[in-house]
C-alpha cells in the first residue's frame, strides 16, 4: 500500500512539472506574439507618418581585391665592404644610427706609404721645375751672348778719303781683322753648342716636371681612395663592431664593414603564391594597414612583379614521401605617404584586381537576405515588391547584379511593413 502511494505521489509530481513547463511556454509565446504586434503596429504608424522617398538607382564603381602579406623596407641599401688590398682601417668617421649625406666620408685606411712615396714624387718634381728654371736662364743670357758676338763680328765698311800710300799699313790690319773674325766664329760655334745642350737640359727637365706630376696626380687619386665615402644619402645601420683601427681584411675576403640605408621613400617587399601572381600586376593600386598601427590605411600601387621563382621546401612528416617545392615570386609596392610606418612593420595589402562601374542601390533600400532580396520600386503609380540579385558592397552601397534598370524608381529606406499596392497618388 506504501509503495503504490509513494508512486502515485511520483506521477503526480511528474504531471505538475509537465504543467508548469507548458504554462511558462505558453506565456512565453504570448509575450514574443505581444512584442511582434507591438513592433508591427509602431512600424505602421512610422510608415504611414514617414514620407515616401524614391530614387534612381545610380552607376557605382565596385572592386574586386586580393589581399596579401608583406614587410616595409628601405628602397635600397648600399653595403660597403673592406678592401684587403688597401691595408689596414685608420679611423671610422660614423656611428650606428647616424644620418650621413651623399660624398660624407665613412671611414679611412692606413696610407702612410703611399703618402711618403707622393712626398718623394713632390720633391722630385720640384727640383726638376728649378732645373727647368734654371735651364730657361742660361739659355736666355747664352742667346743674348751670341747676339753680341755676332753684332761685333760685321766688317767695318767707312771708306777712307787719305790718298796717301798705305799699302803695307793695310795689310797687316786685313790680316788682324781676319784672325779677330775668326776667333769670334769659334766663340760663336761654341756658344751656339752650349745652347743647343743647355735646350736639350731643357726638355729633359720638363719631361721629369711632367713625369712628377702625373706620378702625383696618381698617388694623390690613390690616397683619395683610402678614404671611402657614402654614394649615397641614408642612415649607418649593420655597423660591424668587430672591425676598428687596426683591422685588416684577408686577402680574399668578403667583408661587409657597414650599410647605407637609403632615404628615398619607403617600399613594401613580399612573395607571391602562383595564384596570386596569375591576378597581381604592376599598377595596380594597394591599400595598406598594419596591425602595429591601429586605425591607418596608406595607399601606393605595385611597383613590379618579379617573373623568376624562388623555391621553398615544405616540410614533411612522411619520411617516404617526397618533400614538395613550391614557388614562390617577389613583389615590391611603392607608397603615396609613409608617415607612421617604419622598416621593418609587417604589413596587410588589398590589391585591387578588379574595377567595374555597376549599377547600384543605397543598402537601406534592400530587404530581406540571402538569394531572397529584394525593393520595392513603383509600378503604374503604386508600390510593388520587385526580386534582385545583390552584388558586392562598396561602403553604403550595394550592386545590383539583375532586377533593376537605371530609369527604375525605388523607395529609399522602406519600412518592414510596406504596403503593397499602395497607390501613390493618394
Amino acid at each position: 500500500m506504501e509503495t503504490a502511494k509513494r508512486i502515485g505521489i511520483e506521477n503526480e509530481q511528474v504531471r505538475t512539472s509537465r504543467q508548469k513547463k507548458w504554462i511558462l511556454l505558453g506565456i512565453l509565446v504570448l509575450l514574443f506574439i505581444s512584442v511582434m504586434l507591438s513592433i508591427a503596429v509602431i512600424e505602421v504608424k512610422k510608415s504611414k507618418s514617414k514620407p515616401l522617398v524614391l530614387i534612381n538607382p545610380t552607376e557605382k564603381n565596385f572592386t574586386k581585391t586580393k589581399t596579401v602579406s608583406g614587410r616595409v623596407v628601405q628602397s635600397h641599401a648600399e653595403t660597403i665592404y673592406l678592401n684587403a688590398a688597401k691595408g689596414s682601417i685608420q679611423e671610422i668617421f660614423v656611428k650606428e644610427g647616424e644620418t650621413v649625406t651623399k660624398g660624407q666620408k665613412l671611414f679611412s685606411y692606413e696610407g702612410s706609404t703611399v703618402a711618403a712615396e707622393l712626398g718623394q714624387v713632390e720633391v722630385n718634381k720640384k727640383l726638376a721645375e728649378t732645373s727647368v728654371t734654371q735651364m730657361k736662364e742660361q739659355i736666355t743670357s747664352l742667346e743674348q751672348d751670341i747676339r753680341e758676338a755676332v753684332s761685333t763680328t760685321t766688317p767695318d765698311t767707312t771708306t777712307t778719303t787719305d790718298t796717301t800710300d798705305t799699302t803695307d799699313t793695310t795689310d797687316t790690319t786685313d790680316a788682324v781683322d781676319s784672325a779677330n773674325i775668326a776667333t769670334k766664329a769659334i766663340t760663336i760655334q761654341s756658344l751656339q753648342a752650349e745652347l743647343n745642350k743647355a735646350k736639350a737640359e731643357l726638355r729633359t727637365a720638363e719631361l721629369k716636371v711632367e713625369k712628377n706630376t702625373l706620378q702625383a696626380e696618381k698617388l694623390k687619386a690613390e690616397l683619395e681612395t683610402l678614404t671611402v665615402i657614402s654614394n649615397t644619402a641614408g642612415v649607418i645601420s649593420n655597423l660591424n663592431q668587430n672591425v676598428g683601427q687596426g683591422f685588416r681584411a684577408k686577402e680574399n675576403q668578403q667583408l661587409a664593414i657597414m650599410q647605407i640605408a637609403s632615404n628615398d621613400p619607403f617600399q613594401i617587399e613580399g612573395k607571391l603564391t602562383e595564384v596570386e601572381k596569375a591576378k597581381i600586376t604592376s599598377g595596380q593600386s594597394i591599400t595598406v594597414t598594419s596591425k602595429v598601427v591601429a586605425n591607418k590605411k596608406w595607399k601606393g600601387k605595385i611597383a613590379e612583379v618579379s617573373d623568376y621563382p624562388t623555391y621553398k621546401t615544405t616540410a614533411n612528416k612522411d619520411k617516404d614521401t617526397q618533400q614538395e617545392t613550391i614557388p614562390y615570386y617577389s613583389f615590391k609596392a611603392s607608397l603615396d605617404s609613409q608617415k607612421g610606418l617604419y622598416p621593418g612593420y609587417y604589413t596587410t595589402l588589398d590589391v585591387v584586381v578588379q574595377s567595374k562601374q555597376l549599377l547600384a542601390v543605397p543598402e537601406t533600400s534592400i530587404m530581406g537576405f540571402g538569394k531572397s532580396t529584394y525593393v520595392y520600386v513603383q509600378k503604374k503609380g503604386k508600390i510593388q515588391k520587385q526580386k534582385v540579385e545583390t552584388g558586392q558592397n562598396e561602403g553604403k552601397w550595394v550592386a545590383i547584379l539583375t532586377g533593376l534598370k537605371e530609369e527604375d524608381k525605388l523607395e529609399e529606406n522602406p519600412s518592414w511593413i510596406v504596403r503593397f499596392g499602395t497607390s501613390l497618388f493618394d
